[in-house]
């Protein structure tokens, strides 16, 4: 239950952002359960702020209880933004621009869904044909683990090291009280899985050379400060199969598809600019 009241709570707050007609149409074959004002609210407008919920809300539609606790929360929305209004924010610039804005998201999501619905469905030869031409782009590169501690010079870094070679198991500890990274050293240090390109090319050009038989680097200089790296692990290349790719790929073609229609669009809109810094 306290769930319920958390996302009607958020209707709340979003609702202060923008227009909140509750519809523009007549809605002659819904009922009407309240009016704020003269705005009108009908029985299918609290369907509709329900089908807005996560899924797993969608309960509610049925649940008396539930329904009369989000006809609450829109008679709040109306009254504030009923006062909104009244006291002319609407006619601020950037309230407008935002006006604007959420109508306009709102249109291209629904013309979005509409266009997917016209769309041909998508053979399995067809998603099984781009698998085969795009599999690398699909390969997940080699990864490694490790951890490191970060410190702010190399002395400080080689007295670290030659402690470490003492006693490999001192790491997590000399992370936790030596290191300046934060986001780390509550951690012992530890960078979970990274591939090459997601670190710095300094860091990386040493870590990807380190292994089971030689774990721990010679302090590394980076923009950040100096750092010695323990090898923990690694991960080979992998190539995912058709089937754990598929959805992506479905994905992937929806997308070109809906990038394309747009395209045809923008050939035929009557769009001009004005300034010449802004044309491309």
């Amino acid at each position: 239950m306290r769930y319920i009241f958390i996302c009607l709570g958020l209707l709340v707050l979003v609702s202060c952002e923008k227009d909140s007609n509750m519809s523009t149409n007549t809605q002659e074959h819904s009922p009407v359960v309240a009016q704020v004002g003269d705005r009108q609210i009908y029985e299918s407008d609290i369907d509709f702020e329900i089908m807005s919920l996560p899924q797993s809300m969608r309960y509610m539609m049925q649940d008396a209880g539930a329904r009369a606790q989000v006809l609450d929360v829109m008679i709040k929305q109306e009254v504030v933004a009923q006062k909104a209004k009244e006291m002319g924010l609407h006619y601020d610039p950037l309230v407008a621009y935002r006006m604007r804005k959420a109508e306009d998201e709102v249109l291209i999501q629904a013309i979005h869904d509409w266009q997917r619905q016209g769309f041909k469905q998508v053979s399995d030869d067809d998603l099984r044909a781009y698998y085969q031409a795009h599999k690398q782009d699909f390969v997940i590169p080699k990864q490694i683990h490790a951890r490191h501690i970060l410190v702010a010079d190399k002395q400080t870094a080689l007295e670290l090291l030659k402690q470490l070679r003492a006693n490999p198991q001192s790491f997590a500890a000399l992370a936790a009280q030596f290191s300046i990274d934060d986001s780390t050293k509550g951690r012992g240090g530890d960078l979970n899985w990274f591939a090459p390109g997601d670190m710095v090319q300094a860091f990386d050009k040493v870590v990807f050379t380190l292994n089971k038989e030689n774990p721990l680097s010679q302090p590394i200089q980076t923009k950040f400060g100096w750092h010695i790296v323990e090898w923990l692990g690694e991960k080979e290349a992998q190539t995912p199969t058709f089937e754990d790719v598929k959805e992506e790929i479905q994905s992937i073609l929806e997308k070109e598809k809906i990038q394309a229609w747009i395209s045809s669009l923008l050939q035929d809109a009557d769009i001009e600019v004005f300034k010449a810094e802004y044309m491309q």
